[in-house]
């Protein structure tokens, strides 16, 4: 693990967030099972023993200009880093915070402010955990490290190789905001699909197209022309196929 990162490792927790959040900036902590782990909008993410379940904590500074928001970005940039040497077939991520391989969810970010001068970011990867236990549980179909990679490398060895992505791309956001990872992000995307964006009040349909400085999705329509919905109004992205 990078020398910036002191490791917490516990064997079970309700949640690395709630452990997490009374640490300071640069730690990470780990545990072998989450029992009450928790996605976007507190979505239950079960996290049985031989998955990643870990909480990143990175230190900000609120007098920056950076726009903190557009760190679940930088987070999934760093994952897909993370796992670009393995060659996975159809690894991809989708807005704002999913990692997938075809239309299977290998991983999921998560992000919080438990304080004004640190965020929090919780991935959960699955790997080698038991994907039975997520029968009826989750919108989209699970997958695991291991099935894609032979020689899959163990949780530790992950959690220490996804720190470094971490804390490096990190490092590029503070020094030019989301246009110095903007490459990262197009090159993770995928191939454009359609989706619809589903808001408390509007349904809105195009082709994924990127994103805004702001971290906003941008649709493109069938006669070319694009519409940004506010990534703030944004329930969920729905993919359409």
């Amino acid at each position: 693990m990078s020398v910036k990162w002191k490791v917490e490792e516990l064997d079970e927790c309700e949640s690395t967030f709630n452990v997490a959040r009374k640490l300071p900036a640069w730690t990470v902590v780990s545990t072998r099972r989450q029992t009450k782990g928790r996605g976007r909008f507190n979505r239950p993410w079960v996290g049985e023993e031989g998955g990643l379940w870990a909480t990143y904590n990175l230190p900000i500074d609120p007098r920056s200009h950076i726009h903190w928001g557009l760190l679940p970005l930088v987070a999934g940039a760093a994952i897909m880093d993370a796992l670009r040497a393995y060659s996975i077939p159809g690894l991809r991520l989708r807005w704002p915070n999913d990692v997938l391989v075809g239309k299977s969810k290998l991983a999921g970010i998560l992000v919080e402010r438990p304080a004004a001068n640190m965020a929090s970011i919780g991935i959960g990867v699955n790997m080698f955990n038991n994907l039975s236990s997520l029968n009826g549980m989750t919108i989209d179909p699970p997958t695991r490290l291991a099935d894609w990679v032979p020689s899959c490398p163990s949780v530790s060895k992950f959690r220490t190789i996804l720190g470094d992505d971490i804390a490096e791309i990190f490092h590029y956001f503070q020094q030019g905001g989301l246009d110095a990872v903007s490459h990262m992000l197009e090159a993770a995307w995928g191939e454009s699909r359609p989706v619809v964006a589903i808001t408390d009040t509007d349904r809105v349909c195009g082709f994924f197209a990127g994103v805004e400085r702001d971290g906003s999705p941008i649709l493109r329509r069938p006669d070319g022309s694009t519409i940004t919905v506010p990534g703030i109004t944004v329930n969920r992205l729905k993919e359409l196929i």
